[in-house]
């Protein structure tokens, strides 16, 4: 099976339906009708799957939730990343006051400022107001994800597994409630989550053919992910792991074609984190601390209350505008997974919801404990890679809401890059076993219960 969509395709029809919005109403209709008129074409041709189904409609559902927000509705940080394209628009995209932005904006890198800065300018000359402008950028957060959807694919596509197993896992990853919730995003998360995604498919894709095309390719992402969000660099821990595997293939002999390889991602990896060494230099700090958060302290809980205390698990939503918040970091990731920091409405739908992503949570935690005794792929460097890298971000994660002790520090958001490589461990471990048919049909209700219920919940919200 292969996806009918690529990265181009939907670049044009997310740059397409932007344009649309800015100057037409009916937006969503006529993004239907793009689907539906790409869709039989495919049909036509003979070269279609089920997967395109899926995607499509996961796509025309982020579309729809896109277009149901409001001007900072369910944001974070929405006023600093409105800043951000906002300084670059009025002067003149950083050339004449470096030193101003870095007070301004709190010091983000600047692709994705200089990215909304362009589209608010041009929404701005199209007789709109920068603050549509900064607004419709969230078209850009839709594209990265649907991005994340089809490399995700792509990646999975590459192993043997079932394909039962592929549809099912698919299926449940590109309608994970938190990839709708980052298609809205006026901010970088998304952005950086799908150069990330993209490193790691090219990362496997170079550790298999150990092509230098490839290593070129990589060193730009890396450039592109750290220009726009530090924490992207994280999966150079991921890319560093498969260096060694490859090492071990080659038996720790010397090969100038590979060292060059290796170098050539060492400095796209030294490049990304350009702003990073800028910000250093003149004694900023790289994560500067939160403002007017106090409402989200958490340094009155211990951390073994933190890790262990598990109270709040009948409490479905961490809605930090009401007050309520959930200081197990565990829950903490789970509930904003599947609702942000915001509550929602649909009654026991909801409920259905929550109780669905705790026990998907618990299958992908299960799975994990087999991750050594099963190859993904044809040799352990990927399953290595891959620990590596759960490792990398988890420690990253951890050490952010230790030192910030907020609410916000530990939203799931901060660990997503997971997500696609979490699937690899969870897929290959339901092909290497036989399944019994009760199991699979129950995994396979999972999934449809998690649509479902997240379908309603969105539709009585938005």
């Amino acid at each position: 099976m292969a996806i009918s969509f690529n990265l181009k395709s939907i670049f044009l029809m997310c740059l397409f339906l932007m344009i649309w919005h800015i100057v037409l109403p009916f937006t969503f209709g006529i993004g239907v009708l793009i689907v539906l008129g790409f869709l039989v074409l495919k049909h036509e041709k003979k070269n279609f799957a089920i997967i395109d189904y899926l995607f499509a409609t996961s796509f025309l559902f982020n579309l729809w939730y896109v277009l149901g927000e409001n001007i900072n509705y369910r944001q974070y940080d929405y006023f600093n990343f409105f800043m951000h394209a906002v300084f670059f628009v009025e002067n003149d995209f950083f050339v004449d006051n470096p030193l101003m932005y870095l007070k301004s904006v709190f010091f983000q890198p600047p692709l994705w400022g200089a990215i909304t800065g362009i589209i608010a300018k041009f929404c701005m000359m199209m007789g709109k107001t920068k603050e549509f402008g900064f607004d419709i950028a969230r078209f850009l957060s839709l594209f990265a994800i649907s991005g994340v959807m089809i490399i995700a694919w792509r990646l999975f596509s590459l192993f043997k597994f079932k394909k039962e197993v592929l549809v099912w896992g698919y299926a449940l990853f590109v309608f994970l409630p938190i990839h709708t919730i980052m298609a809205g995003f006026n901010n970088n998360d998304a952005f950086v989550y799908f150069l990330m995604m993209a490193v790691i498919y090219e990362g496997y894709c170079w550790y298999v053919s150990e092509d230098i095309k490839k290593a070129f390719v990589i060193a730009g992402i890396l450039i592109l992910a750290g220009m726009t969000k530090f924490s992207g660099l994280m999966v150079v821990s991921y890319l560093g792991m498969l260096g060694i595997a490859l090492l071990v293939r080659h038996k720790c002999v010397f090969d100038k074609k590979l060292f060059m390889q290796f170098g050539i991602i060492a400095v796209g990896s030294v490049l990304g984190f350009a702003w990073g060494i800028f910000l250093l230099y003149y004694k900023f700090p790289l994560v500067p601390p939160p403002i007017n958060v106090s409402f989200q302290l958490m340094d009155k809980y211990s951390l073994v209350e933190r890790l262990f205390d598990f109270s709040n698990i009948m409490t479905i939503f961490a809605d930090v505008r009401q007050g309520i918040l959930e200081p197990n970091v565990w829950l903490s990731l789970i509930k904003t997974a599947t609702f942000g920091e915001w509550s929602w409405s649909g009654g026991i739908w909801a409920v259905g919801l929550y109780v669905t992503m705790i026990l998907i949570a618990l299958v992908f935690v299960f799975s994990f404990l087999f991750i050594f005794k099963y190859k993904i792929g044809d040799d352990f460097g990927l399953n290595l890679a891959i620990v590596v890298f759960v490792l990398a971000v988890f420690i990253s994660w951890a050490m952010f809401w230790l030192e910030f002790p907020y609410f916000c520090s530990t939203e799931f958001r901060y660990v997503v890059a997971l997500v696609p490589v979490s699937f690899l461990w969870m897929m290959n471990l339901f092909t290497q076993k036989n399944l019994p048919k009760w199991l699979n049909v129950s995994l396979a209700s999972l999934v449809v219960i998690m649509i479902v219920t997240k379908a309603i919940v969105c539709l009585s919200t938005i």
